[in-house]
């Protein structure tokens, strides 16, 4: 019976071979194995799919980053601020980071593809294609220099022309050949603020122009590290030349990252000691520079345990940069260059100045309220005897001299008053 059922083939089925009695196979037609369905093309997106693509591609995120630091030079640099050179200054800003970020992409979208952190952007996972990554590059690109030529001045549009041009000629072609790419990406990543201090009319071979570009090649370095840290298995797979992985323990990556964290500690001193901005720069220092060194510290310390110490580094950086430009800001010394003329100005833009005077006087009242309430800058800038009011400075001599200091300000203050009776 059983060699009966083996020769009848079941219903909806056939016999394969003579001599294979056991094999069947279906006679229903099969069908064809699903195909993955292909991504619609540009042209099919509704206009805030497409755009979408086109920020993503740009690394908006990063690139607003990179505003907030041509912001704060050119802040540093604008008294008060000229609201049309501020919008070329930071439109032509974003508009070259955007493609110089879509070109990076572009190089590296064969090993973006994989990178699990990467495969989901534009290029690897088919959203765009390169004729069109291409094409939004070269117009951002040449969008954001001609906005900074025509609305700013030729040097600050040739340093965004170079940067954009070392950003994708150099740096780029460099990661995977070599860990020094780290550091040529913070020379890229550093000229931005030197670029709106430019804008403003300040000279490139300035204190100022060198505090800026100092401070951003600086912090990169741990953060970056940090971030290569964290991913490194990521880095490891893309193909890609990065410290970390020549590092297997680990310590070389974070002992880079709390020897540049020192040296970032020295910068606000550096920045009194030349001028650029008030004691109090340096001495405000000691709580967000503190703070970023025992992150850097702590993943010294544990950096073989695991990548949070190394996370929490990573997001004690990204807190740092807004602090100490907000800081530096507030107590810059050296009076700003006067702004630079613009011949060309849009109709309707003439009481957009008024603006620019409001937010000076704003700074300005700021700044006088903090030296109110600073305890230093008051003893300093009242006192008759400077050489007295450094010694009774707590900032100099600890809290044991505030009593002395507070003494030499009721002095001084009695002093005005008399002096002011005798007036009047």
């Amino acid at each position: 019976m059983l060699r009966g059922l083996a020769s009848s083939p079941p219903a909806g089925f056939r016999r394969v071979c003579a001599c294979a009695p056991l094999r069947w196979a279906s006679s229903r037609p099969s069908l064809p194995p699903p195909t993955p369905p292909t991504p619609p093309t540009l042209l099919e997106r509704r206009p805030d799919a497409w755009m979408r693509v086109y920020m993503e591609l740009s690394k908006s995120r990063l690139s607003a980053l990179v505003v907030m630091t041509t912001a704060a030079g050119y802040t540093m640099g604008a008294a008060p601020p000229d609201p049309y050179v501020a919008a070329a200054t930071l439109g032509g800003t974003f508009l070259c980071a955007a493609s110089a970020n879509s070109f990076n992409q572009l190089l590296e979208s064969p090993r973006d593809a994989a990178m699990n952190r990467t495969a989901r952007r534009p290029l690897p996972s088919g959203r765009i294609t390169p004729q069109h990554a291409a094409a939004w590059a070269s117009a951002a690109g040449a969008t954001g220099v001609g906005t900074l030529l025509v609305g700013t001045n030729p040097l600050t549009a040739a340093l965004g022309l170079s940067t954009l041009g070392m950003y994708t000629l150099l740096y780029t072609p460099m990661k995977p050949l070599s860990p020094w790419n780290t550091w040529v990406g913070a020379v890229v990543g550093a000229i931005p603020p030197v670029m709106g201090w430019t804008a403003a009319g300040g000279a490139l071979l300035t204190p100022e122009a060198a505090s800026l570009f100092g401070a951003l090649f600086l912090w990169q370095i741990p953060h970056f590290l940090a971030l290569a840290w964290m991913y490194r298995a990521d880095y490891a797979q893309g193909g890609y030349q990065m410290v970390p992985l020549t590092d297997p323990t680990g310590e070389r990556t974070a002992s880079l990252c709390l020897q540049y964290s020192l040296y970032l500690a020295l910068l606000p001193p550096a920045c009194w000691s030349a001028g650029v901005s008030s004691c109090m720069f340096a001495v405000e220092s000691l709580g967000f520079n503190g703070l970023l060194l025992f992150a850097a510290w702590r993943f010294k310390r544990n950096h073989a345990r695991g990548q949070a110490h190394a996370r929490r580094l990573f997001l004690a950086s990204l807190a740092y940069l807004p602090i100490f430009f907000a800081c530096l800001l507030l107590h810059q010394e050296r009076p700003p260059p006067p702004p630079p003329a613009v011949t060309r100005r849009p109709l309707g833009v003439e009481h957009l100045s008024e603006a620019g005077l409001l937010y000076e006087e704003g700074r300005n009242q700021l700044r006088e309220k903090g030296r109110e309430l600073c305890l230093h800058e008051h003893v300093v800038h009242t006192a008759d005897d400077e050489a007295a009011a450094t010694r009774a400075c707590p900032v100099v001599l600890g809290k044991t001299s505030s009593k002395a200091a507070s003494e030499l300000i009721e002095s001084a203050a009695g002093n005005v008053t008399i002096e002011r009776s005798a007036v009047h």
